[in-house]
């Protein structure tokens, strides 16, 4: 389950810049958006952060 949410992501994030929770909610509504990707990864927020950190 948690790799199909990722593949998912991965492939979104060729045409998008930004994934928050907003964009889940809108693009995976149908599977339940944030709120069920946050029970199946542990926290959208958390992903989105480690995607975007700036190198030190």
């Amino acid at each position: 389950m948690q790799r199909k949410w990722l593949q998912q992501l991965a492939k979104q994030l060729a045409f998008e810049t930004i994934v928050d929770r907003r964009f889940v909610n809108a693009r995976f509504a149908d599977k339940g958006g944030a709120r069920q990707l946050d029970k199946v990864l542990d926290e959208i927020d958390e992903i989105a952060d480690h995607l975007w950190q700036q190198p030190a």
